[in-house]
């Protein structure tokens, strides 16, 4: 496993969810930006384990899975807010 790519890959995931839009609905969502601060302490503690030689092979595990879960949270909150403008693909211009 490489984790030097996957804490790359979690570096952009984390500055994507510091855009301007997604800071904005932080702001108005409170468990939204909860989501966020969980992740980024996640990695916070996988990349602190990585510079740890004595970290176990179950604890790293454990760290990615529980970054796993928490970012399939993030995608299922994204994807429903998306689904509540899904109305968007009907409206046509009047003519």
């Amino acid at each position: 496993m490489d984790l030097d790519k996957l804490l790359e890959n979690l570096a952009v995931i984390s500055k994507t969810l510091k855009t301007p839009g997604l800071t904005n609905q932080i702001e108005k969502d409170p468990d939204f930006g909860d989501k966020v601060k969980k992740l980024e302490t996640l990695v916070e503690k996988l990349r602190a384990q990585h510079g740890d030689i004595s970290a176990s092979k179950d604890s790293l595990f454990s760290s990615l899975k529980e970054i796993s879960d928490k970012l399939n949270e993030i995608d299922e909150y994204c994807n429903l807010n998306l689904q509540k403008l899904d109305f968007l693909k009907d409206i046509k211009p009047l003519i």
